[in-house]
């Protein structure tokens, strides 16, 4: 299927009202869709089902199935994917006055955040804020902009009738899981990127993305896993900014049955919640003053059948190798994204907040996360 009778289907699957998900993962060139052909709302219970989940930040909230396997698209064989699609380097400007009134509510929900830290058991807690703003272009052609700005990240766009529609280019893994083989990932600290110039991080980072670590490594040890590893710390980029990385991995000892005890495990992590998790998760419910919903959910691939080819003997891989099917569960932290409300488009951003933070430099990190959306608006 070329890319464009791809999205030839997705513009007639949207007018008709039916659910569907287009989505690419990280530096592959494959856009995958999944449609379905009725407006049923699918659930994700024993984590045994199949298809693409999407799934909300609360706990107890619907997890959304579309069920099925994927069609794939090439999408740079195509030469009129990125035709209507040009740079711009002008940054998206937002309207003033109102981002000014969400500033002093943001700054005012750190200091109280700060304050409780310092006086409870809270270590950390990631607040974030809802930023709206006018806009009526084509969500196809959004999507198609994610994919061409943000190649290293999971870009997807997300429609149901009775869910509504997202789109996202996300840089954070939060499971991934092949046959009993597991990685995932603790992503956390934040800082601008300059180009040519030398990146230092600060206590306070290195420190928020090391609780994240710890937090991760306990809750895993607590599984029934094996040969559990923890990369070095590492530093990635995810559009216009840094973050601090440690890569963990290993091995489940039994099948689909630990999916969903490790899922849990895993959502939320600290670095959408905050530590300890569940006074992070009541501090957020009673103080943040809107529904996240899906933002700092999770979504992706989930028990999709994938062929593995291996070889019986290495001198001799002409006659006998061999194909097995595993089960493959690819999932992603929905961060970096967007809601799209008829001519009205949400954007979500975050930081992590602990007793050394300063207000102001964290309402500078969630107007630099929120560029990576706001940039993608701006171009035509």
């Amino acid at each position: 299927m070329t890319v464009t009778d791809l999205f030839q289907q997705l513009e007639a699957q949207y007018a008709m009202q039916l659910p569907f998900v287009a989505y690419k993962k990280p530096q592959e060139n494959n856009v995958n869709v999944i449609f379905q052909n009725d407006a049923q709302l699918h659930e994700v219970t024993t984590f045994e089902e199949s298809g693409f989940i999407f799934a909300p930040f609360e706990k107890g909230k619907k997890r959304v199935l579309i069920p099925g396997k994927p069609l794939e698209a090439i999408f740079n064989s195509d030469d009129n994917f990125s035709a209507d699609f040009t740079e711009k380097t002008t940054d998206f400007k937002p309207d003033l006055a109102i981002l000014e009134e969400e500033k002093q509510k943001h700054i005012a929900l750190v200091i109280k955040a700060i304050a409780e830290i310092k006086s409870s058991t809270l270590q950390k807690v990631v607040l974030s804020r809802k930023q709206i703003t006018d806009n009526s272009k084509d969500p196809l052609l959004l999507f198609k902009a994610l994919v061409i700005a943000y190649p290293d990240a999971f870009t997807y766009i997300f429609y149901h009738p009775r869910i509504g529609l997202w789109l996202g280019a996300t840089p954070e893994t939060l499971l991934r899981v092949n046959g009993l083989r597991f990685k995932t990932m603790a992503l956390a600290g934040t800082q601008t990127f300059h180009e040519n110039q030398e990146i230092l991080w600060g206590n306070k980072e290195i420190e928020e993305q090391q609780l994240v670590v710890d937090d991760i490594i306990k809750n895993l040890e607590a599984l029934p896993i094996k040969k559990l590893i923890v990369s070095e710390r590492e530093t990635i980029q995810a559009g216009n900014v840094l973050h601090l990385q440690t890569v963990i991995s290993g091995v489940l000892l039994t099948g689909n049955e630990q999916l969903k005890h490790i899922i849990t495990a895993l959502h939320p992590t600290p670095a959408v919640c905050g530590l300890p998790r569940d006074t992070a998760a009541t501090f957020i419910r009673q103080n943040e003053s809107y529904d996240r919903e899906f933002y700092t959910g999770f979504l992706g691939e989930l028990n999709l059948e994938k062929e593995n080819y291996r070889s019986r003997n290495r001198r001799n891989t002409e006659n006998l190798a061999y194909k097995s099917i595993k089960k493959s569960t690819n999932l992603y932290v929905n961060l970096r994204c967007m809601q799209y409300v008829e001519k009205q488009v949400h954007i979500y951003v975050g930081g992590g907040i602990t007793r050394d933070s300063v207000p102001e430099k964290e309402w500078e990190e969630t107007v630099a996360k929120a560029q990576t959306m706001l940039r993608v608006l701006s171009k035509s």
